[in-house]
């Protein structure tokens, strides 16, 4: 199976080109979000307040003109000489030339009004007069429609006005044509009536206020009466089957002249439906907003933003793909180098650095090779600095001066005292040569020098005639702490050789005592030699043999670099000497014991 990629993985080139793509979509999708849910509600409530005001102003314009209508009616209704005429007898209008002077008189009542632009005609239906004699199209007997359904209803109505479309009356009348009755009332009962008024008006009349209460392509105004029957609507070409009357029984149950409802469910789909009663009016407006058209709007605004999205996306890759490398190009180069570093090549020429971040990272990384660089060439140097101690160490293991000297006291007492005396300088010598080379180790016990020192100044009282005295103030368990081997034995030996025997009568003692302090072991040599001056002391470090030309050994400056070697900067030697009084020197190693006791040859 493959291994799953994870994003931290990715390289920086990827991870900003991610970062980049994500800086472009999360604002795109904030916005489609504040878009979809802000405005959303923000068109949501503009279109409630505005099909609530559009309500309002059609309602208010079809009140003006259905008064401006029934005011005429009321007054031709109400005019004597029509009240007089519906109710006389017709027989006396049998006489022709009567029944002309009749008719003009009322012709001229009834078209004085012809000046309203939305009335078509004014008709007049009796009981009686000169209609029950002769009808024309202006006046009409009304006993030939007493059985019709829009009389029926009307007679029985309360009401004084009857808004009806005028194809119920007159089946022949024009499309969206309607037609407002007003009954005539008796001159004897005013609550009797002897005729009827009917003003049939254009269909436009209506239907124009309508239109202009459309608010969206898919809104619906309609205008209807008490009793259901659809008297006009607005032109929106929706051929929808409207529940009238159920918007009638909602205007009855809110005992109200209005009702509102922001979710009024009609064929399955969601609408903002508004109702209100036309005051001195049978008629009542409704206007109907489909859901959808307002959030027609808002779906195309994000439309809109999704479009713009998906032109700048093919234009933002490429170029972000592209700022991302140009961004890791130097990071790149710098990965290179390091790949080169491990690798061992630490030859290189330094990479330009600028004054940002991958700059200073770069100045930094040039430093570092450099500095490595030099460390390295260091390195090198000091190996063979360390290769060519470890050869002197190894040739003064046999020092050759003082191999000459013994050899000389051999001869001397071979001649002069016999076997027994060349057999214990011989045998001293073996000891500390075996104690010297200590089987190639390089590192010993405190008690193998120890015991290194006394085969040593044994030797060397042999020599001088036993006048060196060796004090060792060490504790046991020091025994077996582990140090550099032949450290202590050329500090006893400049000791001897350049404090003891420069003194007049060549005797004295050499102290050596160790302590324990905080993980450190402290070793002290003091003798009670001439001692050395301030400039004697300064000149120790400098030398390769702690006596000049006298010899000495390894020479100090030689242990003083072994030790730091092996344990680090802060270990050492350090000198303290007054003249005429003597020499102290103090050594500090780690405490390392071996716990295996002394050491075995």
């Amino acid at each position: 199976m493959k291994k799953r990629i994870r994003f931290s993985n990715l390289s920086i080139r990827y991870k900003l080109f991610a970062t980049y793509l994500l800086v472009i979509a999360i604002p795109f999708l904030l916005l489609l979000f504040i878009h979809l849910n802000l405005t959303q509600q923000e068109n949501k409530e503009a279109a409630v307040y505005s099909s609530r005001k559009m309500l309002d102003e059609t309602k208010s314009y079809l009140e003006y003109k259905s008064q401006a209508i029934t005011e005429v009616l009321n007054f031709i209704s109400f005019n004597s000489l029509l009240q007089t005429s519906v109710s006389a007898d017709s027989r006396q209008f049998d006489d022709v030339n009567l029944w002309h002077m009749e008719a003009l008189q009322l012709s001229r009542l009834v078209n004085q009004f012809r000046y309203n632009e939305d009335i078509i005609s004014i008709q007049v239906y009796m009981k009686d007069g000169l209609a029950g004699a002769t009808e024309n199209t202006d006046f009409l007997n009304m006993r030939k429609y007493m059985q019709t359904s829009w009389l029926l209803r009307f007679t029985a109505a309360n009401a004084a006005f009857m808004w009806v479309p005028s194809a119920e009356i007159d089946p022949e009348s024009g499309s969206g044509e309607l037609s407002i009755l007003r009954k005539i009332p008796s001159a004897n009962n005013i609550r009797e009536f002897d005729g009827i008024v009917r003003a049939r008006v254009h269909g436009d009349a209506m239907q124009s206020v309508l239109d202009h209460a459309i608010v969206t392509p898919g809104t619906s105004a309609i205008l209807f009466n008490e009793q259901g029957q659809l008297i006009s609507r607005s032109d929106s070409g929706r051929n929808l089957e409207y529940p009238v009357q159920e918007m009638i029984n909602l205007l009855s149950a809110e005992k109200e002249t209005s009702y509102y409802d922001e979710n009024y469910s009609l064929n399955g789909e969601r609408h903002i439906l508004g109702v209100q009663h036309i005051p001195n009016t049978s008629m009542t407006v409704a206007l109907i907003v489909p859901y959808t058209d307002i959030l027609e709007s808002s779906t195309k605004a994000r439309n809109r933003i999704i479009s713009i999205f998906l032109l700048v996306i093919p234009l933002m890759l490429p170029l972000s793909f592209f700022v991302s490398a140009s961004a890791t190009r130097r990071i790149r180069q710098l990965i290179l180098h390091v790949r080169k570093v491990k690798n061992g090549k630490f030859q290189l020429a330094p990479l330009p650095a600028s004054e940002d971040e991958i700059g200073e990272l770069t100045h930094n990384f040039n430093m570092m090779v450099n500095n490595m660089t030099g460390l390295i060439e260091e390195t090198y140097s000091l190996g063979r600095e360390v290769k060519n101690k470890e050869l002197n160490a190894l040739q003064a293991q046999i020092n050759p001066h003082f191999l000459y000297n013994t050899l000389d006291l051999i001869n001397v007492m071979a001649i002069e005292s016999g076997s027994r005396e060349i057999k214990r300088v011989v045998d001293e010598l073996a000891v500390f040569y075996k104690l010297s080379l200590s089987n190639g180790k390089e590192y010993v016990t405190l008690e193998n020098e120890l015991q290194h020192i006394e085969a040593y100044v044994r030797i060397q009282n042999m020599r001088f005639g036993n006048g060196i005295a060796l004090e060792l103030e060490v504790p046991r368990d020091l025994y077996d702490c582990e140090l550099p081997k032949i450290v202590l034995q050329p500090l006893v030996e400049n000791a001897i050789l350049h404090g003891i025997m420069e003194k007049e009568d060549e005797a004295g003692t050499i102290r050596i005592t160790a302590a324990a302090d905080k993980g450190d072991i402290f070793i002290e040599i003091t003798d009670d030699g001439v001692g050395m001056d301030a400039a004697a002391l300064s000149a120790i470090f400098r030398e390769k043999s702690g006596g000049g030309s006298k010899g000495g050994g390894y020479g100090v400056r030689n242990i003083e670099e072994r030790l730091k070697l092996s344990y680090g900067a802060l270990y050492g030697i350090t000198f303290a000497s007054t003249p005429g009084s003597g020499t102290r020197v103090s050594m500090r190693v780690p405490d390392r014991r071996t716990g295996t006791g002394s050491y075995s040859a």
